[in-house]
């Protein structure tokens, strides 16, 4: 009793220190009223608002009371039909790249979608890579090389069954006159097992020499020993299979054929697994290459129960006192179930409405934990708050709900705002992220605000009634002890983090040196980050998501030795038009040209039907040809007719299936088919293949050719996400300062909660550099991080800042909130502001640790980035929150609406009235 009126009279004579200072200013700011009528208007709007949310949750504070199990059953009940949309998972999950990382109005998107309307689905390229057992030994020879064509026997003819269809490759390869087109050594000896047999060792790199190191496939093409063997001083090491496989359009829209996926998937096990003498194969397909790309991230799923072990964990002995009575450490386990409902109601609702699952999205379960939780730790702490904690049940939860209703109302807001900007990204992985985050936000909201808090007044009745706090059934004995120790516990004594932040860190931190040590820190942060901002490049490779453990990693070590990396089949399409004239053919004819003249494709690799349709005409209608820009071309009115009859003859039959007649013989459609090198693997050089084969492609305008590969839809992601990923973050910074400036009735606040967000989205994205640079230069730790994603800026990662805005938002407006919601001098509500909220600000960060170290030991890399980056998070937040931000804090808002103090030097707040 005695310390309770101690605390009383501690209250009172602030209170009349407070009205005295009050009065000081009034004069002052009372003529600020007729000075900026618009700005005192935002302010009273605002304080409408806060006055009004203050109000609602404290009268549902009050309800609990009477109706206690109705605020806690039916939210619960309201969540059952979202959670049961989770049935709709299979249908609606997502794991085709070009369906999540391809913007709709990327060039790829549109030309595929022509492409495939007229032509169906590109073809792809499988590689079968040998190697000898003994590293370094020669595969040229007898015995070896009749291994090699068993080897490609098997592979041709094995069985694939799919939806009851047993087909062999002849069923999916790309055809040329009537026979796969592939790439072989075993076109030297034109497939003929006993020519080889025939041979010796010598006798068969003979054969190779006196062709002149080229062959004549199948179909008719000529084949370089370069691009089926690598040769080292007259020694075969390596040799390659290269088939071009056909995909034909499926019925449900998918980008992939099922039947060529399903051939490729059977593959990789037949070449792995099997036997072949003295030589190993690696098989090298989309299909397992998607496959292996995605499982790695679903198997580490079950790192997440053991984050969510270790939050729960820890929340419990946050909200825990050393008390039997007056702890509330169960409410940890309370508020986690309502986090997880939320989450679960969350992918629910979202499959309800038919947005694509995929398997970023378990990645958002982290941020709804970090944002609920943290609401929890606001909840509880005004719950304990030593102003109320003496207060009858029904008026302590009532008072905490209106403390605490304002801020996380806020903060919800202003997530919701952030996210709700995302969901119109034209990338789909962020814009479905964004749109279950929105929906996790405000159901968390929601159950926090009804379930938990009705679970929170039965527990406020519990201690009220001396009742244990994990069994409440039982009455405590000696309930005013401690639970450790033999002390009296007092209830009202504020928790050893508040006490040091109060007494010790604030102190130090508002103090000269500290003001000047946090903005130091702050500045040397960011301008470190600025610098390594610039230094960070934009590069994704899909490999980059294979774990190093796999078996695809082995034919990565193959396939970088002794071929570089995976060269890319593309296609020239041409459309409907007028193929017979003049500007039409000489068209034709320099696309031909620069195809030749192009150094960024496989040399001998394209099949372009132009060049034998031409040396047909030459040879059969010398007649009806002319020279038109030293460019040999058909005339017009022949056109078709030798065209016809190029078709039906027998040099036009290997590009019969490139050619789309019309039912009178007239040309429509044309394809030309060719391969890309692969000596650089990087992102600048496939863009750059890409657009100087658009440009090619452009020559021949005419009849609206359009160059297209399966894999230029990641290319045109990468030139475009980058603008995509800017305008996400300005609309959500927008949206943020939109509603911190109409809740806060304040621009300096808001302009603060914005250029902190920005802060710390410019110092994650300088952290991809950094933690690389750091460890590689100061550490060596090169082998530890040969395979780690530190230096590269890509969709992966820049869904990252898109978290960042969402993670950071909460605490830097708890800050910024109680800041302006207390009154004294700015000195005084910095101390304030850090005091109270710095502990909720602590327990949200540590939480969000300690659910996140379980990703310490995952292995894939989206996993990995999310880690990687989230530490950056988790570290950059608090400083700023904590250090630099309460002394800018102290200059741009010295007085606000909340505040009862005023300041007579202010020149930009009217006095606000008591709330």
């Amino acid at each position: 009793m005695a310390k309770r009126e101690k605390h009383e009279t501690e209250v009172a004579d602030k209170t009349s220190a407070s009205q005295a200072r009050g009065q000081e200013g009034q004069a002052a700011n009372d003529t600020l009223q007729n000075k900026s009528s618009s700005r005192y208007k935002l302010v009273s709007y605002s304080q409408a608002c806060d006055t009004a949310v203050r109000q609602c949750f404290g009268r549902l504070g009050q309800s609990l009371h009477d109706h206690r199990w109705r605020h806690l059953l039916i939210p619960l009940i309201l969540m059952m039909p979202c959670i049961a949309g989770l049935t709709q998972l299979s249908a609606n999950f997502q794991d085709d790249p070009r369906r999540l990382y391809v913007p709709e109005d990327t060039q790829a998107a549109r030309d595929a979608e022509k492409v495939v309307s007229h032509f169906g689905l590109d073809n792809l390229v499988a590689n079968v890579y040998g190697v000898t057992a003994q590293e370094g030994s020669n595969m040229l020879t007898t015995e070896n090389m009749l291994t090699l064509y068993d080897t490609w026997d098997n592979i041709s003819a094995f069985n694939t069954t799919f939806e009851g269809e047993t087909y062999t490759l002849f069923g999916v390869c790309a055809k040329l006159g009537n026979v796969c087109q592939k790439s072989t050594l075993l076109a030297f000896w034109n497939y003929n097992r006993s020519a080889i047999a025939d041979q010796s060792n010598s006798e068969l790199w003979d054969t190779i020499v006196n062709a002149g190191y080229v062959a004549i496939e199948q179909d008719g093409r000529e084949v370089n020993l370069s691009t089926v063997a690598y040769v080292s001083v007259d020694k075969v090491l390596s040799t390659k299979f290269t088939i071009l496989l056909e995909q034909k359009h499926d019925d449900d829209g998918d980008l992939q054929d099922k039947r060529t996926r399903e051939w490729e998937i059977t593959l990789g096990p037949l070449v792995r697994d099997h036997q072949w003498g003295e030589l190993k194969f690696f098989a090298d397909t989309v299909a397992e290459l998607r496959e292996e790309g995605i499982s790695p991230m679903l198997n580490e799923l079950v790192l997440l129960p053991i984050g969510y072990f270790l939050l729960i964990v820890y929340a419990t002995i946050a909200l825990s006192r050393n008390s039997k009575v007056h702890s509330h450490g169960s409410l940890a386990w309370v508020s986690f179930v309502a986090v997880l409902i939320a989450i679960l109601a969350a992918y629910g609702l979202g499959l309800w409405f038919r947005i694509p699952f995929s398997s970023v999205i378990f990645t958002l379960s982290f941020l709804l934990l970090g944002i609920g939780m943290d609401d929890t730790f606001v909840i509880v702490a005004a719950f304990q708050d030593e102003e109320v904690v003496h207060l009858p049940p029904r008026e302590r939860v009532a008072e905490a709900m209106s403390r605490a209703g304002s801020s996380i109302a806020l903060t919800s807001m202003t997530d919701l705002c952030a996210f709700l900007a995302g969901s119109y990204c034209s990338i789909p992985v962020v814009r479905s992220f964004c749109q279950y985050a929105a929906i996790g936000v405000t159901l968390d909201f929601f159950l926090q605000t009804t379930s938990f808090a009705s679970v929170m007044y039965m527990s406020a009745c519990r201690e009220e009634k001396d009742r244990l706090d994990w069994l409440c059934c039982l009455l405590a004995k000696n309930p005013g002890k401690q639970c450790v120790g033999t002390r009296e516990f007092n209830k009202e004594q504020p928790e050893v983090i508040s006490v040091f932040l109060e007494k010790y860190y604030t102190p130090a931190l508002l103090s000269s040196w500290g003001k000047c040590l946090g903005v130091f820190i702050g500045s040397f942060l960011l301008g470190l980050n600025i610098w390594a901002s610039t230094m960070v490049t934009v590069d994704f490779q899909y490999e980059w998501l294979v774990l190093d453990s796999s078996y695809v990693s082995d034919m990565f070590d193959v396939r970088d030795r002794y071929w570089g990396y995976r060269e890319v089949p593309v296609g020239i399409y041409t459309f409907q038009g007028n193929y017979s004239t003049e500007l039409t053919q000489v068209q034709f004819s320099q696309m031909t040209e620069a195809l030749d003249a192009n150094t960024m494709l496989i040399l001998g690799s394209c099949v372009n039907w132009w060049p034998a349709f031409i040396d047909f005409a030459e040879s059969n209608a010398t007649s009806s040809m002319k020279t038109v820009d030293s460019f040999r071309i058909v005339n017009s009115n022949r056109f078709d007719s030798t065209l016809r009859n190029f078709y039906n003859d027998d040099a036009g039959e290997p590009y019969r299936p490139l050619l789309h007649l019309s039912h009178d013989d007239v040309l429509q459609m044309s394809e030309i088919t060719c391969i890309e090198d692969a000596n650089e693997n990087t992102m600048t050089y496939y863009i750059e293949q890409m657009n100087r084969l658009r440009d090619t492609a452009n020559i021949c305008s005419s009849v609206g050719a359009i160059a297209l590969s399966y894999n230029y839809w990641l290319r045109d992601a990468h030139v475009i996400f980058m603008r995509e990923i800017a305008i996400n973050l300005a609309c959500a910074l927008l949206g943020v300062f939109f509603v911190t400036t109409i809740m806060l009735g304040s621009l300096g606040p808001s302009l603060l909660v914005s250029l902190m967000l920005v802060i710390v989205d410019v110092e994650v994205l300088g952290s991809i550099y950094l933690s690389g640079f750091t460890v590689r230069t100061f550490f060596k730790l090169d082998s530890l991080l040969s395979n780690l994603p530190f230096l590269q800026f890509n969709i992966v990662t820049g869904i990252n800042l898109v978290l960042a805005v969402g993670l950071a938002v909460d605490a830097v407006v708890h800050i910024v909130h109680s800041f302006l919601s207390h009154d004294g001098t700015p000195e005084d509500r910095a101390k304030i502001a850090v005091s109270t909220m710095g502990r909720t600000v602590l327990n949200g960060t540590i939480s969000t640790l300690v659910v996140l170290l379980p990703l310490f030991f995952a292995q894939s890399y989206p996993f990995r980035v999310f880690f990687s980056l989230f530490m950056a998070i988790i570290g950059f937040v608090p400083n700023h929150n904590l250090t630099c931000k309460q002394n800018v804090a102290l200059k741009i808002d010295p007085c606000h609406r909340y505040s009862k103090v005023a300041n007579p030097h202010c020149s930009c707040m009217p006095w606000a009235p008591d709330l």
